[in-house]
């Protein structure tokens, strides 16, 4: 039996090094300034395997976990640099969708002021289909990412499976998801055990602009947690009868690729392991914070618990 099994992207990650380009504040945040009619140098290139689901697997991994990856790549090059990588993180591939297309590639353009832009090729990740899946696993957790294109679609299926077969189940929606809004997806949330999202997923899928009040009806919504990152603001969580407010960790970030699946994979590590939501709420922490200070989604992936706890504030909460 798998402890976990992930569900989502697998992507092969590039991360571009240029001093010719700068990243911008704009009206969204940053705005990427590029010089027209130029040939534009790149200083450095770094590769690494990326996507939702290899991101956490990987946590699980390192903390000795026993755990497949559930997503769709192609037969080139690129799929085979995900397996490798893969098979020597001791993460099992057998459930693997390797179909006639190409491999998703994310080119992350590092500029020369250390602001990061990500382009990403979706290639053969959103065609797949619950014919692809093999659903005769048996596991402790399905730890469900984002999902492009139609694929979100194979969810109903596999949370029904889940369901019949006593897997606890952890949603970590992506835009199609969201899109959606809360309501339509009231009845798979109702057999989810843990939700997560960043705090503008927050708002853009319930619909309030306090995340008290968003993070109120996500737990209403699921069987038990939900939470809501931000940043370096950390993060609330909320079960049936308290809510939890998180400082994070202090670091100097460089890297903002991974991080979410750092938090909630480490989150869902010590789940695993028995561990209480302060101590989930640590390990994710820690584990985000040492992501973002590397270059690359599973780089600074820790492998032991914290010994010291992060500031969390708890306030007493009953679900009606």
């Amino acid at each position: 039996m798998f402890d976990v099994i992930t569900l989502g992207s697998a992507t092969k990650d590039v991360f571009l090094f240029t001093k010719d380009i700068e990243l911008k504040p704009g009206l969204n945040k940053h705005f990427l300034e590029i010089p027209f009619d130029k040939k534009i140098e790149i200083s450095d290139k770094k590769v690494f395997t990326g996507g939702s689901a290899t991101n956490a697997a990987a946590t699980f991994a390192k903390f000795g976990k026993n755990v497949a990856t559930i997503s769709k790549i192609g037969k080139d090059k690129n799929g085979d640099f995900i397996i490798d990588d893969l098979m020597a993180r001791k993460i099992n591939t057998d459930y693997l969708v390797i179909g006639d297309g190409e491999t998703p590639v994310s080119d992350i353009v590092v500029a020369k002021n250390a602001h990061m832009v990500l382009f990403t090729y979706r290639g053969i990740e959103d065609s797949l289909k619950k014919e692809d899946i093999k659903l005769d696993f048996k596991a402790k957790w399905l730890y469900a990412g984002p999902l492009a294109g139609e694929s979100y679609k194979v969810l109903p299926e596999i949370i029904k499976y889940c369901k019949e077969n006593d897997i606890r189940i952890v949603m970590n929606p992506g835009s199609n998801e969201l899109n959606l809004k809360i309501k339509k997806l009231e009845p798979i949330l109702a057999d989810v055990d843990i939700i997560s999202m960043n705090d503008e997923e927050a708002k853009r899928f319930v619909g309030y602009g306090n995340v008290v009040k968003n993070l109120v009806k996500l737990t209403k919504s699921v069987k038990g947690t939900a939470i809501i990152t931000r940043g370096e603001l950390g993060c609330v969580v909320m079960n049936d009868e308290e809510l939890y407010e998180a400082s994070a960790v202090p670091t100097k970030q460089i890297n903002f690729v991974g991080a979410g699946d750092a938090f909630l994979s480490g989150f869902i590590t010590a789940q695993i392991d028995g561990k209480d939501i302060e101590d989930a709420i640590t390990l994710g922490s820690y584990n985000a914070s040492s992501v973002v200070r590397q270059f690359g989604a599973k780089t600074g992936i820790i492998e032991e618990y914290p010994k010291q706890k992060v500031k969390i504030r708890r306030i007493k909460y009953e679900k009606k």
